[in-house]
């Protein structure tokens, strides 16, 4: 049996009959559409899709930040002084 990921489910079906009152009653919550009692896809809100991408993006660029910190640490990259009027030029 698969997990459900999600408090609130839907059969396909009825999602099909009346999709934006489903996502409005789940008031943001994620939603998780059943086809034969598995879950087929799952409905999130834009913010909520906005917020997931947020955190995939920091995960990736974490390790090369890291990275570049420690190569300043250790000396193996300079640091460089700007003002905001060497940025504007």
């Amino acid at each position: 049996m698969e997990k459900i990921l999600t408090s609130r489910t839907v059969a396909v079906s009825e999602f099909k009959r009346a999709p934006n009152e489903i996502v409005a009653e789940a008031n943001g919550e994620p939603i998780a559409v059943l086809t034969n009692n598995k879950p087929s896809f799952y409905v999130i809100s834009p913010s909520a899709y906005e917020e997931l991408l947020e955190k995939l993006w920091e995960i990736e660029i974490t390790p090369s930040l890291v990275k570049r910190l420690d190569d300043l640490r250790t000396g193996k990259t300079k640091s460089i002084e700007v003002t905001l009027k060497d940025l504007v030029k």
